[in-house]
């Protein structure tokens, strides 16, 4: 019996390492996301909406519909600050940032803090915005 729970422990001790590799992203991916992230950064703040769409995952460049093309063609982002950053246990990255968003008619700026939830690609080698567009129009 002592036998079998020691080949258990070998196991589980080989095992558990690459579970936790395949659900977090590679070191070296960790290192670019800070280009990415500034990229994306610029994109948000000088860029039009079609200079963001390379930075959006496939799926959220799928839900981008003509209904929230108008909307975001409506405002403008004249800020884009990180405020937390945190790897998920699921092995996406959360950005927490606020975006200083000024409506084009108007000229009002407000304030938005929204969550942004990275992937690593490993088949693309590159990070995308998994969760997509920020949400600039909350419910309250």
């Amino acid at each position: 019996m002592n036998r079998r729970l020691w080949g258990l422990a070998i196991l589980l001790a080989g095992v558990l390492p690459l579970l936790a590799m395949a659900a977090n992203p590679p070191r070296k991916a960790m290192r670019s996301f800070d280009q990415v992230h500034l990229a994306w950064a610029n994109a948000m703040r000088w860029g039009e909406l079609e200079e963001r769409e390379p930075f959006l995952s496939e799926q959220a460049l799928a839900g981008l519909d003509d209904f929230q093309r108008s909307r975001w063609a409506q405002v403008s982002i004249s800020g884009y600050r990180e405020r937390a950053r945190a790897l998920q246990p699921d092995g996406r990255l959360r950005v927490r940032a606020e975006l200083s968003v000024v409506n084009v008619h108007t000229l009002a700026e407000r304030s938005v803090v929204v969550d942004e939830y990275w992937t690593w690609s490993p088949e693309d080698r590159s990070w995308k915005l998994a969760s997509g567009l920020p949400d600039l129009w909350p419910e309250p």
